[in-house]
């Protein structure tokens, strides 16, 4: 891989990275003081389309109109193109669901680390799958490239088995214990993983 190929590769490695973190952020800001429903994940969801709009059609327009690029679109470029747009819309819309389909506060903190685990180390996966059969060279792969497909998905499965526990709800008072050294229970709410702070409902 040459530097330039490589400055991408590492920028796109950072924003995706960052994807997660704040996207669930964003939705949890949405409903201040209450819990994330469909309703603020859309919110979300739909500054995210801002941002692609932003993004993926004005600076290109931009730059195509400085480059004096002529506005003509082959069939088979735009159908593509537009199924790999689709693609990518309907993945940030299962990221964003899959961050906050959390069943209580730990398992919600959990999530921001497990979810991008998962994406980013099973896509590449399935990118070098579809792209060696398409190809059709999966007689000469080195089996080298098939142990790190094998070790990323070994892995997502270590991430998943070994993630941090976090703490749970509070244990029940024992008889005879002194109160003191007892957790108050919490009141119903949620928890914010950004800041971890618990947000009373």
């Amino acid at each position: 891989m040459n530097n330039t190929a490589l400055f991408y590769a590492l920028g796109t490695v950072v924003c995706w990275g960052l994807y997660s973190v704040l996207l669930h952020k964003g939705s949890l800001l949405m409903n201040p003081g209450g819990p994330p429903d469909v309703g603020s994940r859309m919110k979300a969801f739909l500054m995210v389309g801002i941002a692609y709009f932003i993004v993926g059609i004005v600076g290109p327009m931009l730059v195509m109109k400085a480059k004096g690029t002529p506005l003509t679109f082959p069939m088979g470029g735009l159908t593509w193109s537009l199924l790999a747009g689709l693609a990518g819309a309907v993945g940030a819309y299962f990221l964003l669901m899959a961050l906050s389909s959390g069943k209580g506060p730990v398992e919600s903190k959990a999530l921001v680390l497990l979810v991008p685990a998962s994406v980013f180390a099973g896509a590449p996966i399935v990118n070098a799958i579809v792209s060696i059969t398409k190809d059709k060279v999966w007689g000469e792969t080195h089996w080298q490239f098939y142990a790190g497909i094998l070790l990323a998905a070994a892995g997502v499965a270590m991430v998943m088995k070994y993630r941090p526990l976090g703490h749970g709800a509070p244990a029940p008072k024992a008889a005879g214990a002194p109160s003191a050294l007892v957790q108050p229970v919490m009141a119903p709410g949620y928890v914010d993983v950004t800041t971890r702070q618990w947000i009373v409902s």
